[in-house]
Formats: structure tokens, C-alpha cells, sequence
């Protein structure tokens, strides 16, 4: 539990207060349910948003800032019009290869 932040402690709390809750709830009235199981809900969102948001921090600290995906070439898909999908013509040098047209 070392190292956890108030976010996650107020969430933990939550947590447990709706759990201890429930028993009562269940005897008592349906009011009582809708909160224990409200607190319950609102308790895991924040105690998991939290860690979730850290762990991609950490993830951007090791990668330098950069996101997975941004590598790919612009153009994969030919919207542009140049049928090159990143690729060098020079590449293609064979007489064999067939443009990415089929001409």
C-alpha cells in the first residue's frame, strides 16, 4: 500500500464503506442498496482512474513521449493518390513487381 495517493485512498474508502453497507441494505430498505452500491461504483472509478492515468505517465516517461502508432507511414491507404503506401519506388526495381494499381 506503499505509495498510493489520496485519490486512491478516498476511492479504497468508498469501496469498503459500500461493501459494509450492502448487508444492511439488503435488509433494510432499497435506498440504502442504491447508495452502498453507488459508493461502491463511484469508489472503484476513482480508485482505478487513478492508476490507470499514472501507469500511462510512467509509459510516456519510458517511451520519450512518444505514442504507439505515430511510426506508421502517412499514407497506407492511398489518399493521396500516389499508390505508394510509404514505399519507395526504388524498391520496385524488378520487372516483375506489379504496381499497387495492377497496371
Amino acid at each position: 500500500m506503499k505509495g498510493m495517493t489520496f485519490r486512491e485512498w478516498t476511492g479504497l474508502v468508498l469501496i469498503v464503506v459500500g461493501l459494509l453497507l450492502l448487508p444492511a441494505a439488503w435488509a433494510f430498505s432499497r435506498a440504502l442498496w442504491l447508495l452502498s452500491f453507488s459508493m461502491f461504483v463511484v469508489g472503484v472509478w476513482i480508485f482505478y482512474t487513478g492508476r490507470i492515468l499514472r501507469r500511462e505517465a510512467r509509459l510516456d516517461k519510458l517511451k520519450g513521449g512518444q505514442r504507439a502508432g505515430r511510426n506508421l507511414p502517412s499514407d497506407i491507404n492511398d489518399y493521396t493518390g500516389w499508390q505508394q503506401a510509404g514505399r519507395s519506388k526504388t524498391m520496385d526495381t524488378s520487372p516483375e513487381v506489379v504496381d499497387a494499381d495492377g497496371d
